[in-house]
């Protein structure tokens, strides 16, 4: 008699669990850095640094980071599924606020009238950079690991 059954957990196990989380960890200083370093508080000159991190766009995103991040170090389960969402939104926000040619509400775009310069470029082409490895480390590692479970009977 058995008493184990296969039960699929969607966290990735060993080098590709370490690899997302440093990845993972890697996209949350590029986005402190992006605030502090890369773009806003460098570039304007009037803005405070605690109404800087407030806003929705930047809390946002820190805070996704930050729960993907945790996921990913206590291997939870949704934790793979969770970064890659973040990853998307991280990808699609960028390119909105800063890709798109045009200004809409909060974006401010890297060329025309707002042309950005080097730094600005690079911290947002890094977040998409890093963005893109989460997503590809995530699609190339085994999508499930076994587990034992209680449960089955077998003769």
């Amino acid at each position: 008699m058995s008493t184990h059954t296969s039960t699929h957990i969607d966290t990735p196990s060993g080098r590709p669990a370490r690899l997302l989380l440093g990845l993972t960890g890697a996209l949350l200083a590029l986005l402190v850095l992006n605030i502090v370093v890369f773009d806003d508080l460098r570039v304007d000159s009037s803005a405070g640094v605690l109404e800087t991190f407030a806003k929705p766009q930047h809390l946002s995103s820190l805070v996704a980071v930050l729960i993907a991040a945790a996921l990913v170090a206590f291997r939870h389960r949704s934790a793979a599924r969770v970064a890659v969402v973040v990853a998307w939104i991280e990808i699609a926000a960028f390119t909105f606020f800063h890709l798109i040619p045009v200004e809409v509400g909060p974006s401010k775009p890297y060329w025309g009238d707002g042309m950005g310069d080097l730094l600005q470029w690079f911290g947002l082409l890094s977040i998409i950079a890093v963005s893109a490895a989460i997503i590809s480390t995530v699609r190339r590692s085994p999508k499930t690991t076994v587990t034992p479970a209680a449960a089955s009977l077998r003769s």
